[in-house]
């Protein structure tokens, strides 16, 4: 049966050949392929309803320019600040560039069907860069040691060697873990991220209590509750800190919604958010500053990174000619602490 959706890896399989045979020969670059195989491709093109794309029948060499941005399946992806931001800063890096944008989303068909490598083989696409990416993505160990043109977005992975673009988060947790310290208060808790799922959500953490340490105010464990990086779970792991310790008089959470949930928290705790119990975020989306009060935040500055990542990228793809042999893109930018009214000195003893 005919399937609008067939692409060249549905083609190799029905006419029992390799990627490169069917490329070949949708290149005429068949010679040495016999009469048999070639009728025998292109009878599985027609019984698939295959047309390759235009680039997919030029030659090898052809650049489409055009790259992908692949998003996990998340409900309203392309509505968050966080992924717009960052597509919002390829889309311009891109543009500068002479690039078009494919937005992509992985979903489970998506994934089984393997379309992310069917965007590179068949030459739809030059490159990938992939937003929100966690240790469920398994897929993603074909691209480990490999020359294909993928980007990990603002996270990275210890099991595989992939080009990434990060935020320094370790010393965003540094930074953090200072400011408080500076304050005064040593009654400190904080809102993790999901750090056995996200690399950098495990780094921000182990900078934040390896410099607490460091200074000489190590926190236990008990005083350390995972959200989920949404306002929900930053309010039930500020209910749970607060129980943990009543004498609670800082709070450093992993990211900006997790801290607004901590002040609904402390409200319903009748205490004041930026008086009573001071409060520092990570990523300054723009509700940051809007706040009630205003919240001191960590900047990590997503359209840059999304910009960057690009422009990696498409260095990449154009330097792919080059003798030096793969070189893994590990680029970590700069942060900074934007201080605004969720914190003051503590107002009792610590």
């Amino acid at each position: 049966m005919a399937n609008a959706r067939s692409n060249i890896r549905d083609v190799a399989r029905e006419s029992g050949v390799s990627l490169t045979t069917v490329s070949l020969i949708l290149n005429n670059n068949d010679e040495r392929i016999s009469e048999s195989t070639r009728q025998r491709v292109l009878s599985a093109m027609e019984k698939l309803s295959y047309t390759p794309s235009r680039l997919a029948r030029g030659l090898p060499t052809r650049r489409a320019n055009t790259l992908a941005v692949l998003v996990p399946a998340l409900q309203h992806a392309f509505a968050d600040v966080y992924f717009g931001e960052i597509i919002s800063g390829i889309y311009e890096a891109a543009a500068n560039r002479g690039y078009r944008i494919l937005l992509e989303v992985a979903r489970r068909e998506y994934v089984r069907r393997k379309e992310y490598l069917t965007l590179l083989e068949d030459c739809s696409v030059d490159g990938i860069l992939f937003i929100g990416a966690t240790e469920e993505h398994r897929w993603l160990t074909e691209f480990h040691e490999t020359d294909k043109p993928l980007i990990i977005v603002n996270n990275h992975f210890k099991q595989w060697d992939l080009h990434h673009v990060v935020c320094d988060y370790t010393a965003a947790g540094a930074l953090a873990a200072d400011y408080l310290i500076d304050l005064g208060h040593r009654n400190i808790g904080h809102i993790c991220g999901p750090s056995s799922m996200v690399v950098t959500a495990e780094e921000l953490t182990e900078g934040f209590l390896s410099r607490l340490a460091e200074r000489g105010f190590p926190l236990s464990d008990r005083m350390v509750v995972e959200g989920q990086y949404l306002v929900e779970t930053g309010k039930l792991a500020c209910d749970e800190l607060l129980q943990r310790n009543p004498q609670l008089t800082a709070i450093f959470a992993a990211n900006d919604k997790m801290a607004l949930g901590a002040y609904q928290s402390i409200r319903q705790h009748d205490r004041q958010p930026g008086k009573e119990i001071s409060i520092v975020g990570c990523d300054d989306i723009p509700t940051a500053a809007l706040a009630d009060p205003p919240l001191t935040t960590i900047r990590m500055n997503f359209f840059e990174i999304g910009a960057e990542s690009c422009q990696q990228l498409i260095s990449m793809i154009e330097k792919k000619a080059d003798d030096n042999g793969r070189k893994t893109i590990s680029e970590r930018l700069p942060i900074a602490l934007i201080e605004r009214e969720s914190c003051c000195p503590p107002q009792v003893p610590a």
